[in-house]
């Protein structure tokens, strides 16, 4: 671990109590700063941008980065670069109401994964805790868990910190518990067994089938042209911010349809819609089963 993770962000060290350093996760299974290249900040509204695309928020936060890596460490300054950065970045938002935090950037020693430029080990802030100053202050960054972590079973979130090797596609779905309990509730039904987090690391073919599977929102046909986003509000966890997926109880393709924000107006867009999702589950079920 290098120094840029905090006492709450060193994502390997939660102890037998279920407290990273002293503050409670909630499931003991830290998902915000997991290692060198994988961490999130979908709670900061990374995703909350006009291109959400990888090439595109990279650069993004690689500009950040080298400006605020100029800027003197007093508040004026610090509140400024906020100001300018939220006016030319800031419009528009497919979420106008979900903040997106201008002082997200590149951390760690080579600038792999994304995290807070205001934390107090991040580079040039000489142990300083700075986030007073962003949108939601200082407490709320420390002490916030986002609604995955409260409520994902234990083994479902050790999954999601074992099979990604980058932050972008692991910020882009960490947080949609919904669809991440569907589809990995589904993988087990039709395995017959429950998930083995432990041994993805020895198994690397495993793994990539899961973060194939995680990442069906991306390339998803059906999404619906004018209201769907890559980006979601996490905050509205009870889902009232997704467009339904049509009348009946939520079975399994109601609630992926849905989190996928599908248009599925006619019986061939539905067949085709739930060929491709037991196409992508067979798959993955078939590669665990070998």
């Amino acid at each position: 671990m290098d120094a840029s993770f905090s006492a709450k962000d060193q994502g390997d060290r939660v102890d037998a109590g279920g407290c990273q350093n002293g503050i409670p996760v909630p499931g003991g299974v830290y998902l915000c700063q997991v290692s060198e290249t994988i961490s999130c900040g979908a709670c900061c509204g990374l995703y909350n941008v006009a291109d959400a695309s990888r090439p595109a928020l990279e650069a993004m936060l690689s500009r950040r980065t080298e400006r605020f890596s100029r800027l003197p460490r007093q508040m004026d300054a610090i509140l400024s670069f906020g100001e300018r950065t939220a006016a030319a970045e800031g419009h528009p938002r497919p979420y106008p109401d979900f903040h997106h935090c201008p002082y997200l950037g590149l951390i760690g020693e080579k600038g792999t994964r994304v995290g807070c430029l205001l934390h107090p080990l991040a580079d040039g802030n000489h142990g300083v805790d700075f986030r007073g100053l962003s949108y939601y202050g200082g407490m709320a960054c420390r002490i916030y868990f986002c609604p995955a972590t409260h409520r994902l079973p234990g083994r479902y979130k050790a999954v999601l910190r074992r099979v990604f090797d980058n932050w972008y596609d692991y910020g882009l779905v960490v947080t949609e518990r919904h669809l991440v309990a569907a589809l990995l509730a589904e993988v087990e039904r039709r395995l017959g067994r429950p998930l083995d987090p432990e041994g993805l690391s020895r198994r690397p073919m495993h793994a990539a089938a899961l973060a194939t599977l995680l990442t069906i929102k991306q390339d998803w046909p059906f999404r619906d042209p004018i209201q769907g986003h890559l980006c979601h509000d996490l905050f509205q966890d009870d889902g009232s911010g997704r467009a339904p997926a049509g009348s009946g109880p939520r079975d399994f393709y109601t609630v992926v349809f849905q989190e996928l924000e599908s248009v599925l107006d006619n019986d061939e867009r539905v067949a085709a819609a739930r060929a491709m999702v037991d196409r992508r589950i067979a798959a993955t079920v078939s590669t665990l089963a070998a």
